[in-house]
């Protein structure tokens, strides 16, 4: 991934002390890649590959598993979720395997000190069947438990994906692939549930039939239509099945959910679907096929999920890409993506957003609890989470976030809305009366949604924004403000 250390991103912050206060020298200078970054940004350089899902494992780092090989599946490690090295093959097809070929869709679950991998494999017959696999080390590598698939209920099955629940019954999604399932003269991929044996290596009763292809979003094609790559995650006693929807290879590929009161059914699906989606981006195509997974510290969920390495020849060469997933107040799962602008590090004990759910206070003191939600707008669709404001009297707008206690802050993230007429073209920020940022701007590269200062660490209880707003703009409109601190 691309990264800007803490003294770099668009403007160098340099803070030169003089005899009863200090001035600032913005000094504009080129990225650089630092290991101890605080930002990063989308894709990684993990590509050639598809169906990314990662296991957060006990011994406090992050593997990842992919679609990646026609033998088998590659595995790579991770301390902080973006930098991935120590690639190698976690599990090869031997002579004896019952599956031969289309290797797809791995995924790794840790339970007693064992790592179980399924995954979905064609056997001789050429039916797609999920498979399991064992080992006692993360990485590998993993051994077939079987000697055939996991279940055969006589049609194609891909796509598994394991959840636990809090009562440690275990369940296993997967899709009724599209390839053995003709309806009407449409080939459909659906999505199922059935209990997993407490084993790990054996179902139980029949499956139950999850969601089929409804939404307009997922009908697009004329005779094959697909729910697949299912992933079950709880949240306040609700269960959503995420899932993908249209051709993996398509522009739309896209990710939406489904919510219910239990885990196999029935499941209602959301009206805001699809939640993760290219839409109308030049640069970013065929953003699915994803898993979750928590920041270093636990606080922050990930959508990990692939898109197209070449947007403008779209394929089965995929990229690796993170962001995070919100849920809102009603109980909606939102994505803040997809992105490929520069976002925080996944929090670790050492840095953090520390102006999530902060108060934030316009001119007249008035809390604009938008601009701290954790949520920052891509689509025009989701502008109800952005904040408008009328200019005042000087021409800009201004906010202010304020502390208890004093914080030690490097970074500031000012968001973008998704409504190009109301624009901000740069802000500046006083730090407790002691520092100012001068006209910090929105970076011409790509698509940047966010404003960033990033500059040596400094103290601070109280900041004072001043947006100023495009030219001939009446409004400024505003989705997130971060601040990286301790």
């Amino acid at each position: 991934m691309k990264f800007y250390s803490v003294i770099g991103f668009a403007a160098i912050i340099l803070f030169i002390y003089f005899l009863g206060g200090c001035s600032v020298k913005e000094l504009v200078t080129l990225p650089y890649d630092n290991k101890g970054s605080n930002l990063y940004s989308n894709p990684s350089d993990v590509n050639n590959i598809g169906d990314p899902f990662v296991l957060k494992a006990s011994d406090g780092f992050y593997y990842m598993y992919c679609t990646s090989s026609d033998i088998g599946y590659f595995c790579w490690k991770s301390a902080d979720l973006v930098n991935w090295t120590d690639k190698k093959f976690a599990f090869k097809r031997n002579k004896d395997s019952w599956a031969m070929t289309c290797f797809w869709a791995p995924e790794v679950v840790e339970q007693n000190n064992v790592y179980y991998m399924y995954y979905t494999g064609k056997n001789k017959e050429g039916s797609l069947k999920i498979g399991v696999a064992i080992s006692s080390s993360p990485d590998g590598p993993f051994e077939e438990a079987l000697e055939g698939p996991l279940f055969d209920f006589g049609y194609a099955a891909i796509d598994a994906n394991v959840f636990i629940d809090d009562d440690s019954t275990k369940y296993l999604y997967y899709s009724r692939d599209c390839s053995e399932n003709i309806q009407d003269g449409i080939r459909k991929s659906e999505i199922y549930g059935v209990r997993l044996g407490d084993d790990m290596i054996s179902v139980s009763g029949e499956p139950v039939h999850l969601t089929t292809p409804t939404q307009i979003w997922e009908t697009g094609s004329s005779d094959i239509v697909w729910n697949e790559g299912p992933e079950m995650i709880k949240h306040e006693g609700s269960y959503y099945l995420t899932y993908s929807a249209n051709f993996f290879a398509s522009p739309s590929y896209s990710v939406g959910y489904a919510v219910s009161d239990a885990p196999l059914g029935t499941f209602t699906k959301s009206e805001s679907n699809p939640i993760l989606t290219s839409g109308s981006y030049e640069n970013i195509s065929g953003t699915g096929h994803h898993s979750f997974t928590t920041s270093p510290d636990g606080k922050e969920l990930y959508m990990v999920y692939h898109s197209h390495t070449d947007p403008a020849a779209p394929s089965g060469n995929r990229q690796v890409n993170i962001d995070r997933v919100i849920f809102t107040d009603s109980g909606e799962m939102y994505v803040n993506g997809p992105t490929i602008s520069f976002q925080p590090m996944p929090s670790d004990t050492s840095l953090t957003n520390i102006a999530l759910h902060q108060e934030v206070k316009n001119t007249s003191g008035a809390s604009v609890p938008l601009l701290t939600d954790g949520i920052f707008t891509i689509h025009k669709k989701n502008e109800d989470f952005d904040w408008v404001s009328e200019l005042g009297d000087d021409g800009n707008v201004k906010v202010t976030i304020e502390w208890e206690e004093a914080k030690t802050i490097s970074t500031i993230l000012v968001y973008r809305g998704v409504d190009p007429s109301s624009d901000f073209t740069g802000y500046d920020v006083t730090i407790d009366d002691s520092y100012q940022i001068k006209d910090c701007s929105l970076a011409a590269e790509l698509d940047q949604r966010a404003a960033i200062a990033s500059f040596e660490p400094v103290t601070a209880k109280k900041l004072i924004f001043t947006l100023h707003p495009k030219t001939d703009a009446k409004k400024i409109s505003l989705s997130e403000i971060m601040v990286l601190g301790n």
